[in-house]
């Protein structure tokens, strides 16, 4: 059994902490949490347990779940909670962690937690888009990539990434990628405010009631797996007040274009049934007819491409891509612990 430890328990937190159950070998050993309120640990304790039970987006958690003084009762089983303390502050060594995740999002914290890699815990994987991580791995573009005596800390990269990478290297090894823009439609995310509040991004400080254009690094992040891609694309977001489900169009010029959008799909759909099996999926709709956000809600593929969208005008291949934004990713990074415990000696 792989011991795992988790810094940060909001979406991502709880969301690995829901997938590892289905992960035979690996056990939720402890967690790192923030208490910037100076509240009552025991009574916040039991707050993020009321949290993992109940969530809005995902539903009830399906188990068991209560809390002990500082410890969340899950499955039976006790699981302690360290509040303020950074991640050389935690002892995960004698807390049975030899995978630690950092999914806070604080890139102090995934610094601070790099630093223990290989030294106070085996591996450390991080839930960001980090540069100086030993590797970026998304499974379905570069998971042959990893060598556990050379990376000791990896990046699970961004939901977007996951989601986009695997088909643009498919489209990319069949034709060829002239040029892209990505726009991306994103749901809220928890630094969102209901009502207007100076930013960084003064659009991004706008109300979450409305729909925000800002920033998007998805160029950046796919140019970091797909280095031949590099400054060929150009990305933006719209944040919008929904809870899940992001949407994401492609627009790109190919190279040496195939002659019907059929060509693209029958490419797509051997990929899927392939070497991306379990990563994309082809979304055909129901029916004829299309299906709409709501309707991929708890899917876990890292990306659908929805075919009802597909256009191709000469060189111009149009794609739209859905992908749960929380349970996807989740799964994701699931699924790279459970590859790098595979091969941990």
């Amino acid at each position: 059994m792989t011991g795992i430890g988790i810094i940060g328990f909001g979406r991502v937190g709880r969301g690995l902490l829901r997938e590892l159950r289905q992960c035979p070998g690996l056990e939720l050993r402890a967690v790192a949490e923030i208490n910037p309120g100076r509240r009552d640990p025991v009574e916040l304790t039991a707050d993020l347990a009321y949290l993992l039970a109940h969530d809005t987006s995902h539903g009830r958690y399906p188990g068991p779940v209560g809390a002990e003084g500082n410890s969340l009762v899950v499955d039976g089983r006790a699981i302690p909670v360290h509040y303020d303390r950074g991640p050389a502050e935690v002892d995960w060594a004698e807390l049975g962690v030899e995978l630690l995740v950092e999914a806070s999002g604080d890139p102090a914290a995934a610094a601070q937690a790099a630093s223990l890699a290989g030294n106070r815990v085996a591996k450390v994987v991080i839930t960001r888009s980090e540069a100086a991580a030993d590797i970026i791995l998304v499974r379905g573009v570069n998971w042959g990539d990893y060598d556990p005596a050379a990376h000791h800390v990896v990046s699970c990269s961004t939901c977007t990434a996951n989601a986009l990478a695997p088909v643009l290297a498919v489209i990319q090894a069949a034709y060829g990628v002239e040029s892209g823009a990505i726009a991306t439609i994103h749901p809220a995310l928890s630094g969102d405010t209901l009502l207007d509040a100076p930013a960084p991004q003064a659009s991004a400080g706008r109300s979450g009631l409305t729909v925000r254009p800002v920033t998007s690094e998805v160029a950046r992040t796919i140019a970091q797996l797909l280095p031949a891609l590099a400054g060929r694309l150009s990305a933006m977001s719209l944040r919008v007040p929904t809870l899940l489900v992001n949407a994401l169009i492609a627009d790109l010029v190919l190279t040496n274009p195939p002659v019907e959008p059929a060509q693209v799909v029958g490419l797509l759909r051997a990929a899927c049934a392939g070497p991306l099996k379990d990563v994309v999926a082809i979304e055909e709709g129901f029916l004829g007819r299309p299906r709409v956000a709501a309707d991929f809600v708890g899917d876990t593929h890292s990306g659908l491409v929805d075919i009802n969208w597909m256009s191709l005008d000469r060189a111009l291949l149009r794609l739209l891509i859905w992908h749960d934004n929380e349970r996807a990713y989740c799964r994701r990074v699931a699924d790279t612990l459970r590859m790098i415990a595979g091969r941990m000696a």
